[in-house]
């Protein structure tokens, strides 16, 4: 349904940069997806940026000595950089990647460069400044909106989500950019799956979209019936999933049907770096207590070193060799900072400088350990793209010519990436990349936020269902969940009642059921349902291994206690198909009924 509100606005909250844009929706027909993408405004200038124009801010904080953010984005690296070099950065700290942490084991603690930071390692740690950098971006495009005659209630707004986040992730993002200013009301604030984003960005710029071989030929896929994967790697996650295109009467608005299934990992660009520094820098510098050094005393030096590497480890490239191994073309040479160099050794320095290619004030990465750098992380990779694809095969049948995978995000741009699926798979697929893929998720969840149906349906992760009482089976139920219901009836009690299994393709917006259920006995005057979910197909009972509790709803009976027994009835009926699950009861006699959004543990 297109949204009935005429701005939408969307933050791709990402792990390396954050960004924004909005849209005017226009009058009750819109302007349709092509339309509104021509129209969207989007941010490419950054306070503190030194130049150049990206879609993306960084998604760094300064804290100052009491622990209140002081700068955000390109300002607080520039300031913490003055910091540093005036020698006055001891007390401060500077963070990026802590939305990171927001997954419980995402890494090792959030970077942090500053003596006196503590490691941002937990959801606890990292909530506060997520709620803060969206805070942020909501005041700034609130600002914007208003500038143009617009109110804030007349905004939707659509904030990413990485689509290997669990449910308890996805809590905590909601009331993040709740606290932040934005409205709890779930019909004006969406969360978009990136790479559902991506895909739906990709459906625009079907002339954007080229072979990643080298040839200039335009994939297919936008073509109703044409089905792609999309490979989304971004700073801290890769995300996983494959689409069919589904055609309508307007061209305009094909539609897309999930096939694939989810997948994923702690896959980024971060996790390369993180290798970098603990591998090569560490033996470079001579040990971990010289890279801590350098963190205490010249982190400004530090980031400068990181960026230099973030420039070379884009241009890695390989060439096949007859056997058909890729071997990388040439070293990546990182110069050391003066600072830095000031606080080495000579010994360090001969080292340096005795490795080929090296001085005593370069580090020289060999092409050995610039593959292992990246096997890292593309290991992994080329494995859940393999699987995707006996996926698709699986629930979609064999393809009638190669696979189509569409790379987005940050680290999709590195050469050596491309160049490593493509040995690999070899014709079994055609790899496609946007013009825009560091945009592609924040412009496409405009699109998604402007019409959530483009979506027309998703895999479901888990299997859901809320605990009920049915008959006792002598023999098979354990004696301890024995219990009598009202008339006698020996029933069974914790037995689980699936509104939907893993796997089931969900339409956007439906609703399972209706499931009727009655009281146990004669005087109970309300029903309490608890909710669960599991990766079990067909559970029986809700505290078999694997079930977790994500939710209750009561029920009061009323008037409906003045019925016979048997016809004091509650229907519930789950809301799949977007991002969240919803839950509603009907009282079947009174009609009363009542809504509750399924809340998840958040870890804290």
């Amino acid at each position: 349904m297109i949204s009935p509100y005429p701005i939408v606005a969307a933050i791709d909250f990402g792990t390396h940069g954050t960004g924004y844009a909005w849209a005017e929706v226009g009058d009750e027909h819109g302007p349709g997806p092509r339309g509104l993408d021509r129209h969207t405004q989007i941010q490419e200038q950054w306070d503190g940026s030194r130049g150049g124009y990206y879609p993306k801010d960084l998604t760094t904080v300064l804290l100052g000595p009491s622990g209140e953010p002081t700068a955000w984005g390109h300002r607080a690296l520039l300031e913490w950089t003055a910091l540093a070099r005036a020698g006055r950065h001891a007390d401060h700290t500077y963070a990026h990647g802590f939305k990171m942490a927001l997954k419980p084991g995402g890494i090792a603690g959030a970077p942090v460069l500053g003596i006196a930071g503590t490691t941002i390692d937990t959801p606890a740690k990292a909530y506060p400044l997520v709620v803060g950098y969206l805070r942020r971006m909501y005041a700034i495009v609130r600002e914007e909106v208003e500038g143009s005659g617009y109110l804030e209630r007349q905004i939707r707004w659509c904030v990413t989500i990485p689509a290997i986040w669990d449910d308890s992730e996805k809590q905590l993002m909601r009331d993040a950019a709740v606290e932040a200013g934005m409205p709890a009301d779930h019909d004006r604030l969406i969360l978009a799956r990136e790479p559902e984003a991506a895909a739906l960005y990709c459906q625009i710029h079907l002339a954007r979209v080229i072979a990643a071989r080298g040839e200039e030929a335009t994939a297919e896929i936008t073509r109703a019936g044409s089905r792609f994967m999309v490979v989304d790697c971004g700073g801290g996650t890769v995300d996983i999933t494959a689409y069919r295109v589904v055609g309508t009467t307007d061209a305009d608005r094909r539609r897309l049907v999930e096939i694939g299934k989810v997948s994923g990992g702690k896959l980024g660009s971060e996790y390369i770096n993180q290798a970098f520094v603990d591998d090569i820098l560490t033996d470079r510098l001579g040990g971990r207590q010289v890279v801590d050094r350098i963190r205490r005393e010249r982190p400004d030096a530090l980031l400068e070193i990181m960026q230099i590497w973030e420039s070379g480890k884009i241009s890695v490239s390989a060439t096949r060799g007859p056997d058909g191994e890729l071997t990388i073309d040439q070293p990546v040479y990182v110069t050391l900072p003066r600072d830095v160099d000031e606080l080495l050794t000579d010994d360090i320095r001969k080292d340096l400088a005795a490795r080929p290619g090296g001085s005593e004030s370069r580090i020289v990465v060999s092409t050995v350990e610039v593959r292992r750098l990246f096997d890292g992380v593309l290991r992994d990779l080329v494995e859940l793209v393999d699987q995707q694809l006996a996926v698709m095969r699986d629930r979609d049948g064999a393809p009638d010519g190669p696979e189509q995978v569409l790379l987005v995000g940050g680290l999709s741009g590195a050469q050596y990436l491309r160049q490593r699926l493509l040995s690999h798979f070899e014709d079994k697929v055609t790899l496609v990349r946007t013009t825009s893929a560091v945009a592609a998720v924040l412009r496409g969840a405009v699109l998604l936020g402007y019409d959530p149906e483009l979506i027309i349906s998703r895999r479901s992760r888990y299997t859901y269902g809320c605990n009920i009482a049915l008959p006792f089976e002598t023999g098979r139920d354990p004696v301890e969940k024995r219990l009598e219901g009202h008339g006698g009836r020996v029933m069974c009690n914790d037995r689980f009642h699936r509104f939907v299994q893993i796997g089931d393709t969900v339409d956007t917006g439906s609703t399972s059921g209706p499931s009727p259920f009655c009281p146990l006995r004669l005087d109970q005057d309300s029903i309490t349902f608890r909710f669960f979910r599991t990766l079990t197909p067909d559970p029986r009972y809700i505290d078999d291994e694997g079930c977790e509790q994500i939710g209750t709803l009561s029920v009061e009976l009323g008037t409906a206690m003045s019925l016979p027994f048997d016809q004091r009835r509650v229907e519930i009926r789950l809301g799949f198909g977007g991002s969240e699950i919803t839950a509603r009861a009907v009282n079947t006699h009174t009609g009363a009924e009542l809504d509750a959004i399924l809340r998840f543990d958040s870890n804290y």
